[in-house]
C-alpha cells in the first residue's frame, strides 16, 4: 500500500512539473510545443555560441594567460575544468571557451576587457557554456530547462551557481551533495514539498522526528525544507540522494548556517562561534541527531562521543586512577561546556571552581589557601582525566612534584624523613591553623 501511495505521489508531482515546465517553456513556450522545442538547434538558436564567427587568428592561446593569471592558472588545474588548460587534449580553445578570443587583450596588455561570464549579458554567458554543456538542456538535468527559462526572468546564468574555478576536491562537488552547496542553490530549481509526501516514503525515519524537538517543522513553516530545503526534484527522481539537501554531507559552515538560523537569540548554540569546536570545523549533527526525540538527540554515550576525536583523553579515562566518565558516574559535559567558552573550564583555561563543583571540601575558603589552585589550578597536581598515579597525581614520586615550585626549602633533601612532603603538611589544599598546611 505505502509502494502504491509513493509512486502515485511521485507520478502526480511529475506531472505538475511537467505542466509547469511546458507553461513556462524555453522562452515562454506552451504545452502545445513540438517534441523539439529543447533539440540542440533550438537550444544554440536561442543561446548562439558567441564565439562563433571568431578567426583562428582570433586566439592567443591558453599558454598566454598563464603569465598574468597565475593564481586562475593554478585554481584550474584541480577543478573540473582542468582540460582546458591542454586545448589539443580537450579540442578546444582553452580559457578562450570561456573568456573569449583573446589576443587583441594579450597584444594590449590587458587594457582591452576580455569577456567575464558573470559580467556578461545572459545570452553571451549562457551560450559560452553550451558551448560544452549543451546536454543539460537538451537533456533534462536537474530541472535546468525550468530554471534558465523562467518566466519574466531574462537574467539567469548558469554562473550563478556553478564557479568555474573551484577545486574538484572542495565540498561543493560533492557527490553526495550534487550542485547544491545550501538550501538557497536549491531553491533556484526545485520547489517546496508538503512534509506528508516526505513522510509517505521515509516511513522508518519520521516516528521518531514526531517525537523530537523538531516536530512542529512537519506541520508548521518550512517544514522538512527547513533543514533538507525544496524536495520536488528528490521527490521527482524517486529519492535521488543527490538532488536534496543532506546536512550530513555539506560542509560544517553550511550545515550550522541552518542550525543557526533557529537555535539563536541567547540559545546554546549562539556561543558556537567561540568554542573550539567551532574553530575546528565541527558539525552541529556531528554529535546532535536533528531527529532524535527531545532530550536524546546525542548520538551516543558522552564517553564515546567525545572520545571518538578526543582519543588521547579517552585512554586516560580508562587508566586505573580517573574520573569515571565511562560507567556514567560523571560526563564530560559536567566539566566543559562543548558550545562555547563562557560558562565552563576551556582547555589551557582549568580553574579549582569547576573542579570545585564536586570537590567542595578541597575549595575552602581556607584562611591560609595553597595558592595554585587559584593561578594554575588544580592539574597543576592532578591529572583530570586519569593517571597510573594515586589520586591522580602528574608525578609518581610527590617530592619530585611539590619540588617544582618548592626548590627553596629548609630541608636536607637526601634524608629519607623528607621523602614525602604530605607526611607533614598534610592540609596540602588549604588550611584554617597553619600557614604552612600542618597539622
Amino acid at each position: 500500500m505505502e509502494a502504491t501511495i509513493r509512486r502515485l505521489t511521485i507520478a502526480t508531482l511529475a506531472l505538475l512539473t511537467a505542466g509547469a515546465a511546458a507553461a513556462v517553456g524555453l522562452g515562454g513556450a506552451s504545452a502545445q510545443d513540438p517534441a523539439d522545442a529543447w533539440s540542440a538547434d533550438v537550444v544554440k538558436a536561442k543561446f548562439p555560441d558567441p564565439d562563433a564567427q571568431a578567426k583562428p587568428e582570433d586566439y592567443s592561446g591558453s599558454i598566454e594567460c598563464k603569465d598574468c593569471h597565475e593564481d586562475r592558472w593554478k585554481s584550474i588545474a584541480t577543478s573540473f575544468h582542468s582540460s582546458l588548460r591542454n586545448e589539443t587534449k580537450s579540442k578546444t580553445h582553452g580559457c578562450e571557451t570561456c573568456h573569449g578570443p583573446g589576443t587583441v587583450h594579450v597584444d594590449g596588455a590587458g587594457e582591452t576587457p576580455i569577456r567575464h561570464p558573470v559580467k556578461a549579458d545572459t545570452k553571451t554567458s549562457v551560450g559560452a557554456c553550451l558551448a560544452c554543456h549543451l546536454e543539460v538542456l537538451v537533456k533534462p538535468v536537474l530541472g535546468h530547462r525550468q530554471w534558465i527559462s523562467a518566466k519574466g526572468d531574462e537574467t539567469r546564468r548558469c554562473v550563478q551557481c556553478h564557479s568555474i574555478h573551484v577545486d574538484k576536491k572542495s565540498p561543493a562537488f560533492d557527490e553526495n551533495v550534487g550542485p547544491f552547496a545550501d538550501r538557497a542553490a536549491l531553491a533556484a530549481v526545485a520547489k517546496p514539498v508538503d512534509a506528508k509526501v516526505c513522510a509517505g516514503c521515509h516511513t522508518t525515519f519520521h516516528p521518531d522526528m514526531k517525537r523530537s524537538g523538531h516536530a512542529t517543522l512537519l506541520t508548521d513553516g518550512e517544514q522538512c525544507a527547513a533543514c533538507h530545503g525544496n524536495a520536488s526534484l528528490h521527490a521527482e527522481s524517486g529519492g535521488d540522494p543527490k538532488k536534496i539537501i543532506r546536512p550530513d554531507r555539506q560542509t560544517p559552515a553550511a550545515a550550522d548556517a541552518t542550525c543557526l538560523s533557529c537555535h539563536k537569540d541567547g540559545s546554546a548554540m549562539m556561543r558556537w562561534t567561540c568554542s573550539e569546536h567551532g574553530k575546528e570545523k565541527v558539525s552541529c549533527i556531528q554529535c546532535h541527531d536533528p531527529n532524535a526525540p527531545r532530550g536524546k538527540t546525542l548520538r551516543g554515550s558522552e564517553f564515546e562521543l567525545c572520545g571518538g576525536c578526543h582519543l588521547d583523553v579517552k585512554a586516560k579515562l580508562r587508566l586505573p586512577n580517573r574520573h569515571r566518565v565511562e560507567q556514567g558516574r560523571v560526563n564530560c559535559t559536567d566539566c566543559h561546556d562543548p558550545h562555547g567558552n563562557t560558562t565552563k573550564l576551556r582547555d589551557k583555561d582549568l580553574r579549582a571552581r569547576v573542579c570545585a563543583e564536586c570537590h567542595v571540601e578541597k575549595a575552602g575558603p581556607f584562611l591560609f589557601d595553597h595558592g595554585v589552585k587559584r593561578t594554575e589550578g588544580c592539574v597543576a597536581c592532578h591529572e583530570p582525566h586519569g593517571s597510573a598515579n594515586r589520586r591522580m597525581l602528574t608525578y609518581t614520586n610527590m617530592k619530585a612534584m611539590c619540588l617544582q615550585c618548592h626548590p627553596e626549602v629548609g630541608h636536607d633533601l637526601a634524608s629519607r624523613k623528607y621523602d614525602n612532603c604530605i607526611d607533614c603538611h598534610v592540609e596540602i589544599h588549604g588550611s584554617d591553623l597553619d600557614r604552612r598546611f600542618r597539622r
